[in-house]
């Protein structure tokens, strides 16, 4: 409980009507949520604008509300209206104070980026806890802490609940915390007041422009983080990426570091070597800011994509101070994230793969990786692709990937992801359009995943590749409104 005039205190109200004299239990800002003496903090989203369930909220029990423009108010003297300029910047700034600011005394470490974020997350998270130091993460798998793990519900959640498991994890003990950072997130105000002691820029490919709209947009939403490290705050940019140079740019301190290919970056990945077992390359310090001589890394995440991810999160943590030798040894036991890359081998010798790609760019990772596999150690086997793409999202990005499966598979079969409230043969179609017709009799269509799984392991054979795309972590499929029981993991294994 806090009064509403020390709540008061983190925002610049525009205007208050009625008395700041009144003890608050509790804050929400879904007006379902609200309870007796709660503070109702109306904000606007994409669908709905908060401002429109004042009524509601009052009469569950709401004794003070926080809007953003012009509203309707409620007429009951007993109800303190304030008015703010950005009503998800107000909630994110009561939050902070309501939880008395959790993360001080922490060490923050944001990532962003269309692909990778989760994994980096576990790869850091597992690094710093082999040097003692406790680490949770908040993402999109979950929100884990030691052995506590918090289904979540978004990627990064909204800043009420974001304060709310930080202060949780500070109170199981948390020395550190590592966070995806998604683009949504970011745009929406959702991490205001958080101050970070690093940060990753992992990649930027096609995704989430129903939402962005442009590239650039997009860019601008993912670039807000690196405004909101530390004055020593450490940066970890993916030199490979060219919106690379648009984050250094911007960013206003000098502990920058820029790690990929190119031989301009300041760490260089040379000498790679990937097969379906583990993956190795070599780590040049071209500044030698922290290695006097170049280093190898070996892991058992596969992948090209891997790569980067280990890569970034090892000079990370180089740049955080921590042992070479040490990590070196560590990132080669690193399990990674789940529900990325995870392999099955099947009884009919055949691999089953599992992996989140639900991107273009991710996809055609997932698929590059298993192709080059496939090149080194079975060049007579082949790749099948399972995929879909999920309903009321960005349909841009479905003939892309109908593209990039069907040129980089020998064969394809797509089925459903989420469709959601969406028809699913509106995907599917959406998803055929870009087939190149010389690929037209490199696919098959089977709407039931359960099924389309079943068909592909039929089809099969020894050291061939079964890759599984899209669902990765997730043990549901959500049809309509319904969120119903489904594990590509759990079919797969039904042939091993």
């Amino acid at each position: 409980m806090k009064t509403l005039d020390r709540i008061l205190e983190a925002i610049k109200p525009i205007k208050i009507i009625g008395s700041v004299n009144k003890n608050i239990d509790s804050i929400c800002y879904d007006s379902r949520n609200c309870t007796k003496n709660s503070l109702f903090v109306a904000i606007k989203g994409t669908n709905f604008d908060g401002a429109n369930f004042i009524p509601e909220a009052c009469s569950k029990g709401a004794i003070a509300v926080i809007y953003e423009g012009s509203i309707k108010q409620v007429h009951n003297e007993e109800i303190t209206f304030i008015e703010v300029p950005n009503s998800k910047i107000a909630l994110a700034q009561i939050s902070n104070l309501w939880f008395d600011y959790p993360a001080k005394n922490l060490t923050l470490y944001g990532i962003t980026g269309t692909n990778g974020k989760t994994t980096c997350t576990f790869i850091i998270k597992s690094l710093f806890e082999s040097f003692g130091i406790n680490t949770g993460i908040i993402g999109t798998t979950g929100y884990y802490i030691g052995s506590i793990k918090i289904p979540s519900t978004h990627t990064t959640p909204e800043s009420l609940e974001l304060f709310s498991i930080i202060a949780k994890m500070r109170a199981e003990g948390a020395k550190s915390i590592v966070m995806e950072a998604s683009s949504h997130a970011l745009h929406q105000n959702r991490v205001y007041g958080l101050e970070f002691d690093g940060a990753i820029f992992t990649n930027l490919t096609y995704e989430h422009l129903d939402y962005h709209k442009t590239m650039d947009e997009y860019a601008k939403a993912k670039n807000r983080l690196f405004q909101m490290l530390k004055s020593d705050g450490i940066a970890i940019l993916n030199s490979d990426d060219d919106y690379s140079e648009y984050f250094k740019k911007s960013i206003k301190n000098n502990f920058i570091y820029t790690v990929g290919r190119n031989p301009e970056s300041d760490f260089i990945i040379m000498n790679e070597k990937l097969n379906l077992q583990h993956t190795e390359y070599t780590i040049v310090d071209k500044n030698k800011y922290f290695l006097k001589n170049p280093v190898e890394i070996r892991t058992k995440l596969i992948g090209k994509f891997n790569i980067d991810n280990t890569a970034q999160s090892f000079v990370l943590c180089l740049a955080k101070g921590l042992q070479v030798n040490k990590l070196i040894h560590e990132i080669a036991n690193v399990d990674g994230a789940p529900g990325r890359m995870h392999r099955e081998p099947l009884r009919n010798g055949a691999i089953g793969i599992i992996d989140y790609a639900h991107t273009p760019d991710a996809l055609e990772k997932a698929l590059m990786t298993c192709r080059n596999i496939l090149k080194e150690d079975y060049s007579l086997s082949k790749l099948i692709c399972i995929f879909g793409c999920g309903g009321d999202r960005d349909k841009g990005k479905r003939p892309i990937m109908g593209k990039i499966a069907t040129q980089l598979a020998d064969f394809c079969i797509i089925t459903n992801d989420n469709p959601r409230k969406e028809e699913p043969e509106s995907i599917f179609a959406d998803i055929i359009k870009g087939i190149p017709k010389d690929r037209a009799n490199k696919f098959l269509l089977i709407p039931d995943r359960e099924q389309a799984i079943a068909y592909a392991v039929e089809i099969s054979n020894e050291n061939d590749i079964i890759l599984l795309a899209g669902k990765g972590h997730e043990d549901y499929q959500i049809i309509g409104t319904e969120k119903l029981h489904f594990d590509d993991v759990e079919q797969l294994r039904k042939f091993k």
